[in-house]
């Protein structure tokens, strides 16, 4: 409990120094104007449960995000590094009671490196596209993960309705057909000059084929706020989702119908 307390106020502090860099940082762009940065973006995020595609990936523990991305001249080109911390590892160095888990794996196991790289670009203020590829190096299994995407938008309509399509790549049994398509309706809200809300959902079809689970696997009801302020970058999140589908509820919690689900996020970010 001192240890979780004690890394809560270090936590604390590190946001209370990015408020006031990014303060600092404001006053000077106003007196001399914004020169540009380097695109070089350092963050750390929290999510209070990690549901992947609707389904807990971490067993109901909280997960850390630390990231450093880096956009190549400024092109939409973005080259990121990160990593996936489960909360009890961090607090207390150890992984919570994994003996209901599926595939009996403990969060540590699956703690992951990430190397990703993605592009996106906007055509006549109209229609966004992009796509990437993403890597999940685990630290203690040989389960791998990759996928590629690829995405376009109509951001000139109401509610900028974006199509996604995932292609899961497994580095044991590349054979599997997993994909992994979602629709997501938005729209923000400027609140005031620094903070802007942005309400949300967005639903995916996930053909699990690995595991031979087919259909519907969430539909997530999201709201999102974000603050900036100068250099840094505040952000926290409410997400509501809903598990339609038999399969993917029956899964994780075979017998429980858990349907609906919960979980907050907030974080900050530097772009320098």
């Amino acid at each position: 409990m001192l240890k979780k307390t004690f890394l809560l106020f270090s936590f604390s502090l590190i946001i209370v120094f990015l408020y006031t860099a990014g303060a600092m940082a404001q006053e000077t762009e106003a007196a001399e104007g914004d020169a540009g940065g380097i695109g070089l973006t350092v963050g750390l995020d929290y999510w209070s449960n990690y549901y992947w595609r609707g389904t807990p990936y971490f067993q109901e523990d909280g997960v850390f995000f630390p990231t450093v991305a880096y956009d190549v001249m400024g092109s939409g080109l973005v080259l990121t590094l990160g990593a996936e911390l489960s909360e009890d590892w961090v607090f207390d160095g150890k992984p919570v009671d994994t003996s209901a888990s599926p595939d009996g794996v403990d969060n540590k196991d699956i703690h992951s490196t990430d190397f990703a790289v993605d592009y996106s670009t906007t055509i006549a203020d109209m229609v966004s596209v992009g796509g990437g590829f993403w890597y999940f190096l685990t630290w203690n299994t040989d389960y791998n993960f990759m996928y590629w995407y690829l995405t376009a938008g109509l951001t000139s309509v109401p509610l900028s309705p974006t199509l996604t399509f995932y292609h899961d790549i497994y580095q044991e049994s590349g054979d599997a057909k997993d994909f992994y398509v979602q629709l997501a309706l938005s729209h923000g809200f400027e609140l005031t000059k620094e903070a802007g809300l942005t309400l949300g959902v967005a639903g995916g079809y996930y053909n699990y084929d690995s595991y031979g689970l087919r259909g519907i696997s969430d539909i997530d009801f999201s709201a999102a706020l974000e603050i900036a302020v100068g250099i840094v970058t505040y952000t926290s999140s409410f997400h509501y989702i809903i598990v339609p589908t038999k399969d993917f509820y029956d899964y994780t919690a075979p017998g429980a119908k858990d349907i609906n689900r919960f979980y907050a996020s907030f974080g900050a970010s530097v772009s320098l």
